[in-house]
């Protein structure tokens, strides 16, 4: 049996929507409550996503001669892992709205 991530579930939503077609209320809701359960396991790799991120930051700012925090953002922004790191919260936050608008549309329609 295939396992239920939130990645499946937000890519068959935006197909959904993509290809112009309603997301009925019933599979709204199961979407939701589905990726509101799962919001824990994204929670979690984000923070290990910024704890690696801050490891990097700490490892070049002890690197450098003269110590500048802007230097070291700068680079750290350059990175790939900045960048994943970025995306898993933007993911977190498109999972966050989705549940609160399945909560308003719920309220609205019972």
């Amino acid at each position: 049996m295939e396992r239920v991530s939130s990645d499946i579930i937000l890519e068959y939503l935006k197909g959904l929507v993509e290809s112009k077609k309603p997301i009925p209320r019933e599979l709204w809701l199961d979407a939701a409550f589905k990726l509101n359960l799962l919001r824990l396991d994204e929670g979690q790799l984000y923070s290990k996503m910024r704890q690696t991120v801050a490891q990097n930051k700490l490892e070049i700012f002890r690197a450098q001669d003269k110590r500048n925090v802007a230097a070291v953002e700068l680079e750290i922004e350059a990175t790939d892992e900045y960048r994943f790191m970025r995306d898993q919260e933007e993911k977190l936050e498109v999972i966050e709205e989705f549940v609160r608008l399945a909560k308003k549309n719920a309220d609205l329609f019972m």
